[in-house]
């Protein structure tokens, strides 16, 4: 019976023939491959056609970007619903101008990401489809934790009421615009 010594010296033995039994004709193989010779492409004459159209209007790009820029503060906030550009804005249900919107559920307001997080991670381990929305109201900044979207009220209602009941919350039923 051969010891685990004796198997790694065979082993390596095996390994270094392999290595000797490629090496060696390479290194005996004299000047090996001649490398080819590839010839030098033939000097054309090139045209380049310059470019004479006028430079393109720009007035309607700088107009947008200056009303954009005075929708958003410095922080990258909306200033008219003062959530962050990019997340989903988050209404009060009892916002008349919203007809056509869908519903959410507000859980939580939380002034620390960490505590959102958190709360995310709980309720989507616990099948939620839950979010965050960034605002910025009176100069402070929250991140509220929603559920949804819900396309009708009541379902929306329903589901406030679930989560109240499963987690003590005290949700907002709120409407939902992305």
């Amino acid at each position: 019976m051969l010891t685990d010594q004796t198997r790694y010296r065979l082993t390596g033995l095996v390994f270094l023939l392999a290595v000797a039994a490629v090496v060696l004709p390479m290194l005996f193989d004299g000047e090996g491959v001649e490398p080819m010779q590839l010839d030098p492409l033939p000097r054309g004459d090139f045209e380049v056609e310059r470019d004479v159209d006028p430079p393109p209007d720009m007035t309607t790009v700088v107009a947008a970007r200056e009303q954009l820029e005075s929708a958003v503060d410095d922080y990258g906030y909306a200033t008219d619903t003062g959530t962050r550009i990019g997340d989903t804005v988050l209404l009060d249900d009892d916002d008349d101008n919203a007809a056509d919107l869908k519903w959410a559920v507000q859980v939580a307001s939380f002034s620390q990401d960490e505590n959102a997080d958190r709360l995310i991670e709980r309720l989507r381990g616990d099948g939620y489809a839950a979010f965050v929305s960034r605002v910025k109201q009176a100069g402070e900044r929250a991140t509220r934790v929603a559920v949804g979207p819900v396309i009708e009220r009541e379902s929306a209602s329903r589901l406030k009421a679930e989560l109240d009941r499963r987690y003590d919350f005290e949700a907002v039923l709120v409407r939902f615009s992305p």
